[in-house]
């Protein structure tokens, strides 16, 4: 039977796609439309308002060579509107507001808004290092949604990895899936998880934009949403936890983790302003396993040396966000303060170019060690003729700092480091044990931070 609305007809069709999709689970065409429901048109008028409703932003196409879906929108029109005029059986209205009750939109760090009918069971993380801000919005099990994961955990920070599996044996049997930036993660292994989102990190997103890869996913219908504690920590952390909290359905316990989180970083951020004159800081990061004075300007932790009363000696010499000073130019910038990053990486190779090992930082580490391993980085050869290390002003931060929520320890330590007298009271340490003593599976141990 032909309505004398276009618009009328439309609503008919939307209701068409939202009953027959509660009761498959499928995605709805044209085709099926034209030969359940009694819209007297063709196909050909049903994928015009198809389209239409599309554009309105009432039904969504999974994937290219699929049929529709309703958006939230789209439920939400269909319960207000169309189910007045035709009353829903009670298991209709009951699947409806099942799928409003579990729908959500999710923003993510590169401002994209993806919507979600129902909650996601199945979650593939591009980086196993998420476990950094899982392990805290679940303590009793924060892989349970997680079916298959990254491989650099186990590399980047073993110590931590131990934690995970110590607590969690059953992190040893999940699937583990290759990098987009080495080429060895393809969107048909992801497809074989079935996940209903892929969490992907921002350098996993842009690796995959220049690669098709993203296209590949939207091409085969599978949700992503992006990430970042690496690149842009001051900006990206709490949109970050909150994302991670949607997907994995502990809400309340992200926005718990960011009234702490706040309670550390706020008032740091805020004295920091005024602070004048700003120190000169040096962040070396990873001396031993990358180039003699890599580092950091105006992104990742050299971010925070800024953000927390100091002035990086990198921002005026590193055009891009990372990159290497020369010891030569290094002694021309003077910095009063070194703060070097370190880990557990006893099975990776050192570099070349590097004359020290690394800095012994992390669950397994202890303080004697730890020190240690600081007071050696003069090795690097013209390194000693920094005033920094004469003044006991070389200090060390957990490497996984850089890329994890945990960052507000280095707003912490970073500002009583750089302005000890301004930020006396800052006791770094016994936040970290009061945190894992709060939110983590697992007690508090090791050397985190550390200066000689």
């Amino acid at each position: 039977m032909s309505r004398s609305s276009a618009d009328d007809r439309r609503l008919d069709v939307l209701r068409a796609i939202v009953t027959q999709y509660v009761a498959t689970r499928e995605p709805v065409g044209s085709k099926a439309i034209a030969q359940s429901h009694d819209l007297g048109v063709s196909s050909a008028t049903i994928r015009n308002d198809m389209a239409v409703l599309e554009d309105a932003g009432l039904i969504y196409q999974p994937h290219t060579s699929a049929g529709r879906v309703p958006t939230d929108r789209g439920y939400r029109v269909f319960v207000d509107r169309l189910a007045t005029l035709k009353p829903m059986t009670a298991p209709e209205r009951r699947a409806v507001e099942g799928f409003l009750s579990d729908s959500a939109d999710i923003d993510d760090v590169v401002e994209r808004t993806v919507s979600f009918d129902s909650q996601p069971q199945k979650v593939v993380v591009s980086e196993s290092r998420q476990v950094y801000s899982l392990a805290f919005l679940n303590k009793d099990n924060p892989l349970d949604k997680v079916v298959a994961w990254g491989k650099d955990l186990q590399k980047a920070a073993p110590d931590f990895y131990d934690q995970v599996v110590q607590a969690f044996p059953a992190a040893k049997d999940i699937p583990e899936i290759g990098a987009v930036k080495s080429g060895d993660l393809t969107v048909e292994t992801l497809v074989s998880y079935e996940p209903d989102v892929v969490v992907l990190t921002l350098d996993a997103y842009q690796d995959g934009q220049q690669e098709g890869f993203t296209d590949k996913l939207d091409e085969q219908g599978l949700r992503y949403v992006v990430t970042d504690f690496r690149r842009d920590p001051v900006n990206n952390t709490e949109t970050s936890i909150k994302l991670l909290g949607d997907v994995m359905d502990r809400r309340d316990d992200a926005q718990a983790f960011l009234d702490f989180y706040h309670q550390q970083v706020d008032p740091v951020v805020d004295k920091a302003k005024s602070i004048d004159p700003r120190p000169t800081t040096f962040l070396w990061r990873g001396p031993g396993l990358n180039d003699p004075c890599s580092t950091y300007a105006k992104a990742n932790l050299g971010a925070v040396i800024t953000a927390t009363g100091g002035t990086n000696v990198a921002d005026d010499v590193i055009s891009g966000e990372e990159g290497v000073i020369t010891p030569e130019k290094l002694i021309e910038l003077a910095p009063q303060n070194i703060i070097a990053t370190g880990g557990e990486w006893g099975d990776q190779k050192l570099k070349d170019t590097a004359k020290t090992s690394y800095v012994h930082l992390g669950y397994k580490a202890d303080e004697e060690s730890a020190k240690q391993s600081l007071v050696q980085l003069k090795d690097q050869p013209g390194l000693d003729q920094l005033q920094a290390f004469a003044d006991k002003h070389v200090f060390g931060v957990y490497h996984q700092f850089y890329d994890a929520p945990y960052n507000f320890i280095a707003y912490l330590a970073f500002a009583k480091w750089q302005n000890p007298d301004a930020f006396k009271d800052l006791d770094p340490e016994g936040v970290w044990k009061d945190f894992h003593d709060t939110y983590m599976p697992w007690k508090a141990q090791g050397v985190f931070v550390t200066g000689i």
